[in-house]
């Protein structure tokens, strides 16, 4: 039989304690932890698997959490909306009072103040439903203000649509400002018989096209708003509420006037600043005679102004002392609006996450505007002053209540879906929780066990050791005697 010397049998005995220390520490940790798997090193597969496990539940709470949310703003529109139907409800019972012809002016007016009353108080509570920092049933279509210039609107505010004739006041203040970008511009006026004159300016004051201001034969409508000089159109037109630049100076070196004689698609052009400006030429100061420059038209009472591509934006005022009507076309109109300090309440869609698993495509559902303010629900302008505008309303009440119902259905059905996802995913988690759980969690009974086992061999280990320890120390003493 090989003997076995002592530093060989101490070598193995110490790695053999060395494995035991390992296992102990292990079983430790585990039933200290709860857990299987507390390092790659445990279970490199089982730790890939849990983790993607732990994503998915995690998730699917996300998910469970937004749910709720979108639940909880369907059930507050869906309340708003009820207290909707109970007043378009209510203003339909008024219209029907409304159409009968035996009721006197005054009972008509009271009728109509209350139904004035429910439309506003539709408009409140649809700007009012607020949840989330959201507005699910105010307008989807803000209406932004028109962006000035001093106090002149652009010419979509003066002209909403193309080709019909407005009817304007004439004098020394800027009907409107042709916004930079517009494209073959053409403004008709007809002055009724009395002259009135379309002026075209730039913003720094320069008179592009119209009616003279100096020279012998000055314009009568200048003359007759007491304009008479450079100086007196610059003091008293060009300012900052007309819309011209601070210090803008009146300057006429280019103003076409109108040709040798008058045509209404233009007499006269002039290029400036990459524009084509044409101009009719004003009526009056083509008739002969005494008729000549007298403040009255004569056959010719149109002036019409033309411009291709405006390049910057340019002052329109039409000078005179009554009233014209005028209509635009154009083949494009820019609308400036000016973006308020404090952003309009608007009804937004709302992206709603149903499912979001690991290594899944995300599910999603879109909730879509519901605008209730009255201009959506088609109430706007609707009276009860007459019978004839009570049987408008009465219609118009009918689409409104159809509209709102159908908005509680589709919040309804939300409702409904949302809550289905809520218990798939409640139900998914827990699977997955469970299935988590066999992989990493620790099982007590085996790990106890190897405790114990690891225990006894260490302390048997040790026991071992010092008997070794001690044989050298005899061996050690009998060599000293």
């Amino acid at each position: 039989m090989q003997a076995i010397n002592y530093n060989e049998m101490t070598g193995l005995n110490l790695s053999i304690r060395s494995a035991t220390a390992s296992t102990l520490q292990e079983s430790i940790e585990r039933l200290s932890s709860g857990s299987r798997i507390n390092s790659a090193r445990d279970d490199a597969a089982g730790q890939a698997i849990s983790n993607r496990m732990r994503a998915s539940v995690n998730a699917d709470h996300v998910v469970s959490r937004g749910l709720d949310d979108a639940i909880s703003m369907a059930q507050t529109a869906d309340g708003s909306l009820s207290t909707v139907s109970e007043l378009l409800i209510r203003a339909k019972s008024l219209a029907i009072q409304a159409g009968n012809g035996t009721l006197s002016e005054g009972d008509r007016q009271s009728i109509h103040n209350e139904y004035q009353s429910i439309l506003e108080n539709i408009q409140s509570i649809s700007e009012g439903t607020e949840i989330f920092g959201r507005y699910p049933l105010a307008t989807d279509t803000p209406e932004l203000p028109p962006e000035l210039i001093g106090n002149v609107p652009p010419l979509s505010v003066k002209f909403p649509a193309q080709g019909v004739n407005y009817t304007f006041s004439s004098g020394i203040v800027s009907l409107a400002y042709i916004p930079a970008g517009s494209k073959n511009i053409a403004i008709t006026i007809d002055s009724l018989g009395l002259d009135d004159d379309i002026q075209l300016f730039t913003r720094d004051g320069k008179h592009l096209a119209g009616t003279p201001i100096n020279g012998t034969t000055a314009d009568y409508t200048w003359k007759s708003r007491s304009i008479t000089s450079s100086a007196k159109a610059t003091s008293k037109v060009l300012t900052e509420a007309n819309g011209f630049q601070h210090g803008a100076t009146y300057d006429d070196t280019m103003l076409i006037e109108g040709g040798a004689s008058w045509a209404l698609n233009g007499s006269e052009t002039l290029a400036y600043n990459g524009m084509t400006i044409s101009y009719s030429g004003d009526g009056d100061r083509y008739e002969p005679g005494k008729a000549f420059n007298d403040g009255s038209n004569g056959s010719n009472r149109l002036e019409r102004l033309k411009i291709d591509n405006v390049t910057e934006d340019l002052v329109v005022m039409v000078v005179g002392s009554g009233s014209f009507t005028s209509n635009l076309t154009w083949g494009d109109l820019p609308e400036p609006t000016l973006t308020p300090a404090e952003p309009p309440k608007q009804s937004r869609p709302w992206e709603v996450v149903t499912s979001a698993s690991y290594g899944d495509e995300v599910q999603a559902t879109t909730m879509p505007t519901t605008p209730s303010d009255v201009k959506s629900l088609g109430l706007t302008n609707t009276e009860l002053r007459s019978t004839a505008t009570a049987s408008i309303a009465m219609g118009a009440l009918d689409k409104a209540l159809d509209k709102v119902s159908s908005y509680r259905a589709q919040y309804g059905a939300f409702i409904n879906r949302f809550e289905s996802n809520k218990s798939v995913l409640a139900q998914q988690r827990i699977a997955t929780q469970a299935a988590k759980s066999r992989i990493e969690d620790a099982d007590y009974a085996m790990e106890a066990s190897k405790l114990v086992k690891a225990q006894i061999l260490q302390q048997g280990q040790d026991a071992v050791l010092k008997v070794a320890n001690q044989s050298m120390e005899n061996i050690l003493s009998l060599l000293r005697s």
